[in-house]
């Protein structure tokens, strides 16, 4: 999984730029959740969110296929196109605030610092260059793994929920609360010490004041109980998966439903 890893990476990076414009054009909310993305795997793009100009609605979107950023209308017709192979971050940013600008949006804090911190993953000041395309493939297959787990989940659940990219920590995840006594995280981590690799999570936290008690748990199939001073909740290490990954998960779902839920 080092090459996902690696992607992983590089993604969480270049995706920055898509949280600025959420964070400079979007209405703010207190969750930050104004500032979440989506990977869309029908067009190969991480998205954010709509953004209203006085000519209508645009989106912002990272092409992972193409490799370039890209504004999007209602039509889904692409308005503009920011090539990244080549070129540092600061001058993509620097072109697309100028296209801004030219469309009638104050672009005058888009460039400024986000909010918080990512991991140096060493991209800083460096011309960026285009993914091997397995390595994209490889990426797109695991997030669209997310994206449809989760979604299974909500159904499961008879649950409401945005599937979301969250931009700091990058992972895709969404939380909900099926019942007056629990709210349920799950989603797709990036690597971590915790996990020593991109990892499935299911965390529940009680509603009505009570502790969970993660003693009753049974050994899960696939995965495992991770219950430390940092964390609790059930983790599946995406390395870990067997040859029919989309089982596996589904049987660590069920699994957690039946301890936080049933």
């Amino acid at each position: 999984m080092q090459e996902y890893n690696r992607t992983d990476q590089k993604v969480h990076y270049l995706s920055q730029v898509l949280a600025k414009l959420n964070r400079t054009f979007v209405s703010s909310k207190e969750d930050d959740s104004h500032t979440n993305l989506y990977f869309d795997p029908l067009s190969h793009r991480v998205l954010g969110r709509w953004i209203e100009t006085d000519n209508g609605m645009i989106i912002g979107a990272l092409n992972l296929k193409a490799f370039r950023f890209e504004l999007i209308n209602r039509s889904q017709s692409v308005l503009s196109e920011f090539e990244i192979n080549g070129k540092t971050i600061k001058e993509i940013e620097q072109t697309i605030a100028e296209t801004l600008s030219e469309i009638g949006l104050d672009s005058s804090g888009f460039r400024d610092d986000l909010h918080y911190e990512i991991p140096d993953y060493g991209f800083g000041n460096n011309s960026l260059n285009k993914w091997a395309d397995k390595d994209i493939k490889l990426w797109e297959s695991i997030r669209d793994l997310a994206n449809n787990s989760s979604f299974k989940l909500l159904g499961t659940l008879q649950s409401a929920s945005e599937v979301r990219i969250w931009p700091h920590h990058f992972d895709t995840g969404i939380y909900t609360e099926p019942n007056s006594k629990i709210g349920l995280g799950f989603g797709l981590a990036m690597k971590d010490e915790m996990a020593g690799d991109a990892y499935f999570y299911f965390a529940g936290y009680s509603l009505v004041g009570s502790v969970i008690q993660f003693e009753k748990a049974e050994p899960l199939q696939y995965g495992r109980w991770q219950i430390d001073e940092h964390w609790k909740g059930a983790i599946l290490p995406v390395s870990d998966l067997t040859d029919s990954p989309i089982d596996a998960v589904q049987s660590f779902i069920v699994e957690v439903v039946d301890f936080y839920v049933r």
